[in-house]
């Protein structure tokens, strides 16, 4: 064989023996994908039909709920619906984790009744007692109230006021800063 022959010779075996492995290496494709994720809020916080008797306003960033407490010299003032609470997801429990007050020291008591949207609050789930006063404000009662998903409640306040009312006494602010716990992850449905 002549050295022109050796030489394509050894080109052609060099040839294949590159050819071989990139022939085996694997194929690796990137791709790019966009998802849009819908976030979504477990709780939010709604006035309820009655609200502005209470002259409700609140926050759905931050669970806080202010109301003007009405002070009548009647031995109670029962608020019907005055907020409503729509649960989209987890099972959280409902609890008061502080509360202030500002006014005149004419409560004996404001109670938080929670019941579904469907049933009376003669059948509530649960009831929060808060007992206000410009020093303080205690909370007792079940304070852990279990809600459920897809599950709308009102809160009612029933107002206990210390009898009799001066003539020259003026309504107060009751400030509640709700609480969740035992919230689950919830998955996050794929496109």
């Amino acid at each position: 064989m002549n050295r022109i022959g050796k030489l394509a010779l050894v080109a052609g075996i060099l040839a294949i023996a590159l050819a071989v492995p990139m022939a085996a290496a694997n194929v690796i494709f990137v791709y790019q994908a966009q998802v849009t994720v819908k976030p979504v809020t477990p709780i939010v916080w709604l006035y309820g039909p009655d609200a502005n008797y209470v002259s409700l306003s609140l926050s759905n960033t931050s669970p806080q709920v202010k109301l003007t407490i009405p002070v009548t010299n009647s031995s109670e003032t029962y608020v019907y619906q005055a907020l409503e609470v729509k649960v989209n997801a987890g099972s959280p429990n409902l609890y008061v984790d502080s509360c202030s007050y500002s006014g005149p020291n004419l409560l004996t008591s404001v109670e938080l009744i929670v019941y579904l949207t469907a049933e009376s609050p003669s059948s509530p789930i649960g009831t929060i007692t808060i007992t206000p006063s410009n020093t303080s404000c205690a909370v007792s009662g079940s304070n852990s109230i279990p809600l459920t998903a897809g599950n709308t409640y009102y809160i009612d306040f029933l107002v206990q006021p210390s009898l009799p009312i001066p003539n020259s006494a003026r309504s107060g602010t009751l400030t509640i800063y709700f609480g969740l716990t035992n919230e689950s992850a919830q998955p996050v449905p794929t496109p």
